[in-house]
């Protein structure tokens, strides 16, 4: 989007207009308009109106742009770019065992849409009819959230075990590992990166930025994507999830079927799908503030740190390849109010287009103000 020029399409600078108003009232009446004079303070009443609806009309001409579109808007405008459209919200999943009371002589059918929840209102859905043969006592299946979105994200282990449909023989049954994939809609800033791609889909995914185009139009889950090649024929994709959190092999899988298809892959690519090799950071860190001249400041800066953080998070595990990079955390802390930041970790760390960052640990300290 930097690429592109800043552009308005009608005048918004009050004192512009109002000066263009003076200027038309004094030709128009024949007379100067002095300082304070109601005539002047009703000019200046008229500019503010002028240029509140000028910032209306400069904002629905922007949508017609499509670096500027919001919402439906942009979504509208992707008919022109080969009818693409916002991917929607997806489901978070996981891996779940359910546990028979004993062994049983006779197999034991436990149907799809078995649900299991971890509160009693979040439920998850098995995805195909599993049977325990006799003689075990456990059988091993998917579920899937009920609910779009991230809400079903970030279940450890054992964590959903509630059990909704009891089947027969029913002792327990949990999530084996951690509920991952779900995702909201598209945002638009996502969107419209993947709409710049979109002419790349044309082809089949021979160049890079194919293959990526690709792995992000399978799910809206996918934040970030690359695609290398070490040795002739092998491509070698990788998918990043939000905060590089663990993508479920249902999703790689599906990935690794749509960019095998005949219409995506050359047919001399064999394409492997994974995701990038994890670098762990810790985040450890103090701040210092200027004396507020008023309490409740203090603790409207120590909140802006929390977001500064947070916003760093999000930044340093969103995109493949991106080092690690403590002076993008110290100018987002500095931004919020800080006046002086010590940064223990993380270290500034070259990362390959293989890697990623993820967050393992975050410790940030308020020490208290200081004199300018």
């Amino acid at each position: 989007m930097s690429d592109y020029q800043e552009i308005d399409f009608v005048e918004t600078n009050v004192e512009t207009i109002e000066t263009e108003l003076l200027n038309m009232y004094e030709e128009i009446m024949n007379e100067s308009v002095a300082p304070g004079s109601p005539v002047r303070l009703f000019i200046m009443w008229i500019a503010q109106v002028i240029v509140q609806q000028r910032v209306i009309i400069n904002d629905s001409a922007k949508s017609n742009v499509p670096r500027y579109a919001r919402g439906e808007y942009l979504d509208s405008l992707s008919e022109l770019f080969w009818d693409e459209q916002r991917l929607k919200s997806d489901y978070a999943r996981a891996m779940f065992r359910f546990y028979l009371s004993e062994a049983q002589q006779i197999n034991i059918e436990i149907p799809a849409g078995t649900r299991i929840t971890p509160d009693g209102d979040l439920m998850f859905a098995t995805t195909e009819t599993i049977m325990i043969k006799a003689g075990q006592t456990y059988g091993d299946v998917e579920a899937v959230c009920e609910t779009a979105g991230e809400i079903g994200n970030d279940y450890k282990p054992g964590q959903i075990n509630i059990i909704i449909d009891p089947y027969d023989y029913y002792d327990h049954a949990e999530n084996t590992e951690t509920t991952q994939g779900g995702a909201e809609d598209e945002t638009d800033a996502a969107f419209y990166e993947r709409r710049r791609n979109a002419s790349k889909a044309y082809s089949t995914a021979g160049p890079e930025e194919s293959y990526i185009y690709h792995a992000q139009t399978a799910s809206s889950a996918v934040v970030d994507a690359t695609a290398t090649s070490t040795e002739a024929g092998v491509v070698d994709v990788r998918i990043l999830l939000k905060s590089n959190t663990t993508a479920p092999d249902a999703l790689i899988k599906d990935i690794q079927n749509k960019l095998s298809a005949k219409t995506v892959r050359p047919l001399t690519d064999k394409v492997i799908v994974s995701q990038p090799d994890t670098v762990d950071l810790d985040i450890d860190l103090s701040y210092w503030v200027i004396q507020p001249p008023q309490a409740s400041s203090t603790k409207e800066i120590q909140d802006a740190v929390t977001t500064a953080v947070e916003k760093y998070k999000e930044w340093q595990t969103g995109k493949i390849g991106r080092d690690i990079n403590p002076s993008k955390l110290q100018t987002l802390v500095m931004e919020a109010g800080a006046k002086r930041v010590v940064i223990r970790s993380p270290e500034f760390t070259v990362l390959t287009d293989t890697q990623a960052a993820k967050v393992k640990s975050s410790t940030v300290k308020y020490e208290g103000v200081e004199n300018e």
